[in-house]
């Protein structure tokens, strides 16, 4: 990968779509997470985090039920955190 190619202004290596039906199957990590923190990652709203990246990933971890888009969520999640990163999630 290109780490110098962008995507509206942004590092391609630091973005991460996920469909509907991914969205779907971490659900219940997301409502641990809300459960946790009174904040609610949903389909159709922007958030910004730039803490608090523990406890979702603590939650992902905890509902990890072996599919892949756990494991690629919790990389991008960590790898953001490490690189001082904050997380935007963006709604359709």
């Amino acid at each position: 990968m290109d780490l110098h190619k962008l995507i509206d202004g942004r590092p391609m290596c630091h973005l991460l779509s996920i469909s509907d039906s991914e969205y779907t199957e971490i659900f219940p990590a997301i409502e641990l997470y809300r459960e946790k923190t009174g904040l609610f990652i949903d389909q159709y709203s922007d958030l910004k985090l730039s803490s608090g990246v523990k406890p979702l990933i603590e939650s992902l971890e905890a509902k990890d039920n072996g599919s892949s888009i756990y494991g690629l969520l919790i990389g991008a999640l960590r790898k953001s955190e490490a690189d001082g990163y904050g997380i935007i999630f963006v709604g359709d």
